[in-house]
């Protein structure tokens, strides 16, 4: 089943984050750690800007893909370590997902939990929008 999976920012800064799954755009689960496979990462240009604006938070940045179940994909467990790319965003630096290689559009998989956002297999943009190289 193909979902949105965003950090719930309400859960509290002091806690482990907790991840809403969102499926034809209601919310059907919330948890502590999620995987996905053939992922892409999406931010709305128009939450953004009223972040920017109104110094509020909306969601309107989300990691969507197909949810793995408990058996895992590609020999990857969502109890397993983290995935070899760290994977951040932050609306008031940049409009994309990123890593320390660049802007991200894509990943074969991608786990969310208590330390954040982490994926292999990525897909970067260039300058132009264009896929510059996967790893």
């Amino acid at each position: 089943m193909r979902v949105k999976v965003y950090r719930n920012l309400k859960h509290g800064r002091n806690t482990p984050p907790l991840y809403s799954i969102m499926h034809k755009g209601r919310v059907i689960s919330r948890v502590s750690q999620v995987l996905l496979c053939d992922a892409t990462f999406v931010v709305h240009e128009s939450g953004r800007q009223r972040v920017l604006r109104d110094r509020c938070k909306n969601v309107h940045a989300f990691v969507v893909g197909l949810l793995v179940d408990e058996h895992g994909a590609f020999g990857i467990d969502a109890n397993g370590p983290n995935l070899p790319v760290t994977v951040t965003y932050n609306p008031y630096r940049s409009g994309y997902f990123e890593s320390d290689h660049g802007p991200i559009k894509a990943a074969r998989a991608v786990l969310l939990n208590a330390s954040g956002i982490s994926a292999c297999y990525v897909e970067y943009l260039g300058h132009s929008g264009t896929i510059l190289a996967t790893l």
